[in-house]
């Protein structure tokens, strides 16, 4: 069955593969994994959006948040693939991998201090 799917799929691909990024788990210790929960669930309950990631308002073009990114795709880029944005789908997602960045960002800043 896998062979059978390797082959139907096969002349879709045109690049070597991409290595899989390593499993390091970034802390450092428990006590510095605690840290990152405790606080990542304290940025979720007090409603904090990061700045800087085109998650407010402020920073999206126009008015509203985009309902679609186009991504070029082809091998010279020439075509898009338009994603759909939808804000229930992907906002909330969104914002939670970005809240979820910064506190990472901060405790691992804070663990090399």
């Amino acid at each position: 069955m896998v062979q059978a799917i390797n082959n139907q799929q096969r002349h879709q691909i045109h690049h070597e593969a991409i290595s899989v990024p390593s499993q390091i788990n970034p802390f450092i210790n428990d006590e510095t994994r605690r840290q990152f929960s405790a606080t990542l669930i304290e940025v979720i309950a007090e409603d904090i959006t990061p700045c800087d990631c085109r998650l407010a308002a402020n920073e999206w073009e126009g008015d509203e948040y985009l309902i679609f990114e186009a991504i070029p795709v082809g091998r010279r880029g020439s075509k898009e693939l338009h994603v759909s944005l939808t804000e229930p789908s992907w906002f909330n997602r969104a914002r939670l991998w970005c809240q979820a960045l910064l506190v990472l960002s901060y405790v691992l800043a804070a663990g090399q201090e």
